[in-house]
């Protein structure tokens, strides 16, 4: 009995010293490195945000159409020589709870043919930076800092965002803490970087909007 466990320690011994220089023959792994993409997602040459948009991706813009109809700003919307950032809002955006209907208009089972079309352009007019700023750091240097951009919109309340890129390069509208009085808005964006008008636009989609205040009658 004695001979057959020294014998299998000897087995066990010889198995374990194999393992050790086997494995000394192995590469060493790469330790993982988290490589956030920051390059733009879709280029669409000289195509505008607005002939973009009439296509309906995913049957998810029929609201942002006709909001733009609405407030006139088709002609904004088809700009192809000036720099713009243009944040476009899904369905939902103008429909949930915390929707544009909702709050600024107060009842989410409107339909926007019934809503003030001046102040429905102040809105969207927000939603458009006079200047170009994709999600890369040559706009948003720093990771989880609140830069400052002014916007389109000639609302008093409303003359400027505030975007940051988290460590996962999502951009966030309205995360200052310091920024109004309470009655902000916040919204990430869902997807970023759809390159316009030879270059001269970007466009990011969200599901949801951005406010200071809540936009004035």
């Amino acid at each position: 009995m004695k001979k057959i466990i020294k014998y299998r320690l000897h087995i066990a011994l010889a198995i374990c010293i194999a393992f050790v220089f086997t494995s000394c023959d192995l590469e060493p792994q790469d330790k993982f490195r988290f490589n956030p993409e920051t390059v733009p997602q879709y280029t669409f040459g000289e195509k505008t945000p607005w002939e973009w948009l009439k296509t309906n991706p995913n049957d998810e813009f029929s609201l942002m159409i006709q909001a733009v109809e609405l407030s006139d700003l088709v002609e904004e919307y088809s700009n192809k020589t000036d720099k713009r950032t243009y944040f476009l809002i899904k369905d939902e955006g103008f429909t949930k709870f915390n929707g544009i209907l909702k709050r600024e208009f107060g009842s989410d089972t409107l339909e926007l043919t019934e809503v003030d079309p001046v102040k429905l352009r102040k809105i969207l007019m927000y939603h458009i930076l006079p200047q170009y700023v994709d999600q890369g750091p040559d706009n948003l240097l720093t990771l989880d800092f609140n830069y400052s951009f002014p916007t389109l919109t000639k609302d008093l309340g409303n003359p400027n965002m505030t975007i940051n890129r988290d460590w996962n390069y999502v951009m966030q509208l309205n995360q200052d803490p310091n920024l109004g009085t309470g009655s902000k808005l916040t919204t990430d964006v869902k997807l970023h970087n759809y390159i316009f008008s030879n270059g001269n636009s970007v466009a990011h989609l969200t599901e949801g909007y951005a406010r200071v205040e809540p936009f004035e009658d």
